[in-house]
């Protein structure tokens, strides 16, 4: 569905509908709250480099920020990917402080917005760092062997969060946090491929 700009699909209303479902209202409200910096991050620093926002994708895969980056440098464009990032983890370290004062709402979302942070900077296709290993092995090398070790790393990756996350749920006996993560990396991953391959 099309809100002027917005896309929101189907696979990412059933994935926030399971959400709501799983966690608390509170929980939610932080998510939602880091999710918007982090996304925000990514907003400003497209506006001010030169890159032309077209489109605010919701899919089951996360979400995206579509631009046409065709007068953005390789430069600008990691930049770009690395202010979620940035955004995510100052914004931790503020709500930090903020929490020694005010308490329990501010710690969790400052650790909400620290994990959004480090899982964004993981070097996997859907994610923050998966665009920068890209533009990195983009400058130099080219283009389709960027794109094909990206594919390599991210199937790497969701394999060892998955065979971790099985690990921890075998160990715990309740938490597969980690290995739904690895999933849904090695989906969105798969998904990604076919679109850019096919």
């Amino acid at each position: 569905m099309y809100f002027g700009k917005v896309f929101v699909s189907g696979g990412a209303v059933l994935c926030f509908s399971a959400f709501c479902l799983l966690v608390s209202g509170e929980l939610l409200f932080i998510t939602l709250i880091a999710g918007f910096v982090h996304e925000l991050g990514h907003y400003l620093a497209l506006r001010l480099l030169g890159g032309k926002i077209t489109e605010f994708r919701f899919e089951s895969t996360g979400a995206a920020i579509i631009y046409e980056g065709s007068s953005m440098s390789y430069m600008a464009e990691l930049l770009a990917a690395l202010a979620g990032p940035v955004f995510s983890f100052v914004h931790a370290y503020i709500c930090a402080l903020i929490g020694k004062r005010f308490g329990e709402f501010w710690f969790t979302l400052s650790g909400v917005s620290l994990v959004l942070c480090a899982f964004n900077l993981l070097p996997a296709t859907l994610l923050d760092g998966g665009r920068v290993l890209h533009m990195l092995l983009a400058h130099l090398l080219d283009a389709d062997s960027a794109e094909k070790i990206c594919f390599a790393v991210s199937c790497l990756v969701s394999l060892c969060m998955m065979l971790t996350g099985l690990w921890l749920l075998l160990r715990t006996g309740w938490n597969f946090t980690l290995l739904v993560s690895g999933v849904w990396l090695f989906i969105g991953t798969a998904i990604v491929k076919r679109r850019v391959w096919v």
